[in-house]
């Protein structure tokens, strides 16, 4: 169930929880199949022998439409004479949210006995590799080390496997989703730490100059019985055995909350929303929550002076607003009236990062017509959009 305090202006999302189910049955078998890394983002995924991409690999997100039928001239690859899971692509295997949310989306097919010990295979551009956290997941799915396949190029196997999505962020996380975090949990859970009933999430040791004012909303949480967690300081065990253990997981909105993918039915998720527009994940962390059987609550956050949206650059504030203390109030939260003044000092720090990012958001607006030109002179569409990548980093010019 989910309850809001946030202000009028504020309108949430509807979600549909009417979805079907996955089975053993809802993966894709492609013989002599092509994973391609294309630079259209809706045109990668697994090519069969004849050049017809397979619209199950494509990853959708916000959207329940098919892919576009779509052909194309294989080119020469490596070839590896290998059956293979595909399992994804791209930036949700590097991000530490996305790939709780996304990246796990295609490893179900591993809790069936007929599927084990079948080596999967990631697609990422560049020379990157995935994150450790990655590969200890795949480990506590069933995967070994060395049937992790991680390609940065076009590749050929002898045949590739495709299961259909289990998550499909903004839209649905289906059921089987619950069975993967439960096999997750059962492995990784059990860290030999102290856990706590009541666990507050902060963001506050991040130091990235985008999130001030949280440590007066820690100081209260404190007080009322909360561990204060910076999840990024912790091993991937710790963080998963404190959120299975926990009766209530608070914090603001953000990757840290979607660890509620490891609690325990029948408790409590507190998001703190930390932007003023309409905009905001709260779709994605309610339907964790559902997933879950969690009780949800949500509350308004931000005092920022320039709205945002969820997904910025800008800096974000955070105080005490009318809305948090009706949600203390209402909770039997003990606070004191200097407990919910206002912090002097982290206005004057917000207020000094968003002068600078607004200087540095002008100059890039000044910039990027020039690198738009100069990027024409790519011959290709991928070409053009790598030069005009590189382009913006070397000057700065990304906002």
């Amino acid at each position: 169930m989910l309850k809001t305090y946030l202000p009028d202006n504020i309108v949430l999302p509807k979600i549909s929880k009417q979805h079907h189910d996955l089975t053993v049955d809802d993966v894709v078998e492609i013989p002599n199949g092509t994973i391609i890394l294309d630079y259209n983002f809706n045109k990668r995924g697994v090519y069969d022998a004849c050049g017809q991409l397979c619209p199950e690999s494509v990853l959708l997100r916000w959207c329940e439409k098919p892919v576009p039928a779509i052909k194309r001239n294989m080119p020469r690859c490596d070839f590896i004479n290998e059956e293979v899971i595909y399992i994804g692509t791209a930036h949700m295997f590097l991000h530490f949210g996305h790939f709780l949310i996304e990246g796990i989306s295609r490893i179900w097919p591993l809790l069936y006995k007929c599927y084990k010990n079948k080596k999967v295979v990631i697609a990422l551009g560049g020379k990157r590799n995935i994150p450790l956290f990655v590969r200890k997941t795949l480990n506590a799915i069933g995967v070994k080390d060395q049937d992790i396949i991680v390609i940065h190029k076009n590749t050929r196997f002898a045949s590739v496997l495709v299961p259909k999505q289990s998550t499909n962020i903004g839209v649905n996380i289906l059921p089987i989703t619950s069975k993967v975090f439960d096999k997750i949990s059962n492995v990784l859970g059990n860290a030999k730490i102290k856990t706590y009933d009541k666990i507050y999430l902060s963001r506050s040791a991040m130091k990235d100059g985008r999130t001030f004012g949280e440590k007066n909303i820690e100081k209260i949480f404190t007080k009322n019985g909360y561990k204060v967690i910076y999840p990024e300081t912790l091993q991937y065990e710790h963080q998963i055995t404190l959120a299975k253990n926990c009766k209530v997981l608070a914090g603001t909105a953000g990757s840290a909350l979607h660890l509620a993918l490891f609690m325990k039915p029948k408790n409590r998720v507190v998001q703190i929303k930390r932007n003023s527009m309409n905009s905001d994940n709260v779709d994605v962390q309610q339907m964790v929550c559902d997933l879950r059987g969690l009780d949800m609550d949500l509350v308004a956050g931000s005092i920022e002076t320039f709205p945002t949206s969820h997904y910025t650059k800008y800096p974000q504030i955070l105080g005490v607003t009318p809305q948090m203390i009706k949600f203390f109030d209402d909770n039997g939260f003990v606070y004191s009236a200097d407990d919910i003044n206002p912090d002097e000092i982290a206005q004057q720090e917000y207020e000094h990062q968003l002068k600078k990012y607004k200087t540095h958001v002008a100059y890039a607006k000044i910039l990027n017509p020039f690198i738009r030109i100069i990027s024409l002179f790519g011959i290709t569409k991928k070409g053009r959009g790598k030069t005009g990548d590189f382009l913006r980093q070397i000057f700065n010019a990304e906002y």
